[in-house]
């Protein structure tokens, strides 16, 4: 006869010990699923929230810079020549900055802007000389800090600016500065030998020269969830991240509107996207960018509309519009007004 306690389980004790495993293992994987969900939200929500710092101070950082050297300029172009783009001959606005709402990613803002990059950006000099054309020689009351590579903007009273680049450092002759700007070679700036890019009869004696360094023209705006920066003075490169060059993922939207201060009282009448008659109106740029989390939920936890400022709309430019499948994912909207510091001091 076997003994009892030598028979084993039974196999109702081994299905009954199964179905217990079984919903222990359930229960833990549930507990498992549930925190890393919870934890996939909250670290697509910490990476949204660095994109999109990380996004607002490297445009920030550019915006405080925004017309350094192009302060008191009455002129309504600036015209130059770049044989490293196509086409060479290019023309902008002589504005600080400029905001268009035609950026690759819908119901998003491409802002540009423009400053000198060098540290006598804001000492002008001017001609001793008369310049009847973009091949003449250039002789200015002062050279200090010309150096070779460094774009030079030539401007007097309503005529357009011109830009030409420095073949050579400046050079001293008697009371006056030589500064050569001969074409070709390191010096893309510089029209062909016998092509004029100035205004009709050129520039006068007395006229400005501004050294713009290595001139800063950069343009902002987002392209498959990535903000992106472009070099307009350089030409598109296919081989990244050489020009355009991605900033940041997951920047979905930069909007952005003028301060302008339409009476001259020194404080911002309006925020709006209509572009300002001179310089001197532009006082500041309001500026707000929006990072998405990688993420996608299982259901909706964003609202239809995220207004990105106080009053902002879908209308103003204020708000961006969220389809069904954007709202399962989470957002951050960092918002700024950046005073522009080369303005506010050339108008005191």
């Amino acid at each position: 006869m076997v003994k009892r306690s030598a028979t084993g389980f039974s196999l109702v004790e081994l299905m009954v010990a199964v179905v217990v495993g079984l919903l222990g293992i359930l229960a833990i994987t549930s507990v498992f699923l549930t925190f890393e969900g919870q934890k996939r939200t909250t670290t697509g929500s910490a990476d949204a929230q660095e994109n999109a710092l990380v996004a607002m101070v490297t445009m920030e950082r550019d915006l405080r810079m925004a017309g350094l050297g192009l302060m008191g300029l009455s002129c309504a172009n600036v015209n130059g020549y770049n044989a490293a783009l196509t086409p060479a001959n290019f023309s902008f606005s002589p504005l600080p900055i400029a905001i268009s709402r035609d950026a690759p990613a819908a119901g998003s803002d491409t802002v540009t802007v423009v400053h000198s990059a060098s540290a006598f950006g804001s000492v002008p000099t001017s001609l001793t000389a008369a310049m009847a054309d973009s091949d003449a020689a250039l002789s200015a009351a002062n050279g200090d800090g010309f150096a070779q590579g460094d774009v030079i903007l030539l401007s007097e009273g309503a005529k357009d600016c011109s830009l030409i680049q420095a073949s050579a450092d400046s050079v001293r002759v008697g009371t006056n500065w030589t500064l050569a700007h001969d074409p070709g070679g390191a010096v893309p700036f510089n029209p062909p030998a016998g092509t004029n890019i100035f205004p009709a009869g050129g520039y006068g004696t007395g006229a400005v020269v501004t050294n713009m360094g290595p001139l800063v023209r950069r343009e902002y705006y987002v392209q498959g969830a990535s903000l992106m920066m472009r070099e307009r003075t350089r030409a598109d490169s296919a081989v990244a991240p050489l020009n355009p060059a991605p900033v940041v993922d997951g920047v979905i939207a930069i909007r952005a509107q003028y301060g302008r201060d339409t009476n001259a009282d020194g404080y911002i009448d309006v925020y709006d996207n209509t572009a300002p008659a001179n310089a001197a109106e532009l006082v500041a740029v309001r500026m707000a960018v929006v990072a998405r989390s990688g993420q996608l939920e299982k259901t909706v936890v964003s609202p239809a509309t995220l207004t990105l400022w106080n009053g902002g709309t879908l209308a103003n430019g204020g708000a961006v519009a969220l389809d069904a499948t954007a709202q399962r994912y989470r957002y951050k909207v960092y918002q700024t007004t950046v005073p522009l510091r080369n303005v506010i001091w050339m108008n005191n």
